[in-house]
């Protein structure tokens, strides 16, 4: 097997980030130009009527329809127009068609995910900057190994025998996390969300402070639960109860966080 660093040295073979999604995320925290965004997106024909689409869904529930990406910023806010931005160019990271990934699970559940950080946010008085953003590439780490390892991604998914981390760590050497944040060091994405991508299935310490990072760890369980055939109810969920305890969340507010979630990743994820 090779080594870690020889491993690792494997990201160099992943291809750059969509210009459009550099764009999108440096503009998080930096000035909010209207006209060179609704310009720069005019110019992919395909992710215009992708927003448009979204921006008329009933997840938004406009009541008229709008009809052109102006409007659609003036509506909606710059910041929304700007997470849409992003998850449709995250469908655009990797070729990872792979046939034992589910590409189009990933992708529902990482949409859940990145707006039940975002609403999570909005509940906590957290900032919700980076929240989406962070939310939507936390299990990037995945995708990482089907596209780098496609044999051993293969492995993985098809023992069971052990947790899912566990049987990353004995057959690569390391698990989705540690990989997902060495890729988004590769692509340089801000350092709150690669902290986040390494740490988002690591348990939060007792009496810890509100954090991005506890944000979509709590997001995650939150989705993940909504998504089994025997979905338990919340109060009876320890890790969830213990991370909603921190952030002083009600079950109530948890429960519109993940509704919300997931029928926006309805709107979004649409099956081929």
């Amino acid at each position: 097997m090779p080594t870690l660093k020889n491993k690792f040295a494997c990201l160099t073979n992943l291809p750059p980030m969509p210009a459009l999604l550099m764009e999108a995320l440096q503009q998080i925290n930096g000035k909010q130009d209207l006209t060179a965004l609704v310009n720069k997106i005019s110019l992919d024909s395909p992710i215009a009527v992708q927003i448009l689409r979204i921006a008329n869904s009933p997840f938004y529930g406009m009541s008229r329809e709008i009809g052109s990406l102006r409007e659609a910023i003036v509506l909606l806010g710059f910041n929304r127009i700007r997470d849409m931005l992003v998850s449709i160019c995250f469908s655009k990271i990797l070729p990872a068609w792979h046939k034992d990934f589910n590409y189009l699970q990933l992708c529902h559940h990482s949409m859940a995910v990145a707006e039940c950080t975002r609403q999570l946010a909005n509940c906590t008085g957290t900032s919700p900057d980076f929240a989406f953003t962070a939310g939507l590439l936390h299990d990037i780490g995945r995708l990482v190994m089907a596209v780098l390892f496609p044999d051993e991604f293969s492995r993985i998914i098809n023992e069971s025998a052990t947790s899912l981390i566990e049987t990353e760590r004995r057959i690569l050497g390391f698990d989705h996390m540690e990989i997902g944040g060495k890729a988004a060091q590769h692509w340089n994405l801000p350092v709150a969300i690669q902290e986040v991508i390494e740490q988002h299935d690591t348990p939060p310490e007792a009496g810890a402070a509100k954090s991005l990072g506890l944000l979509v760890y709590t997001a995650n369980l939150l989705i993940l639960n909504a998504e089994q055939s025997d979905e338990s109810a919340l109060e009876d969920h320890e890790p969830i109860h213990s991370a909603l305890a921190l952030l002083n969340v009600s079950i109530e507010q948890a429960t519109r966080c993940t509704d919300s979630g997931r029928q926006f990743a309805d709107q979004l994820v649409i099956p081929s």
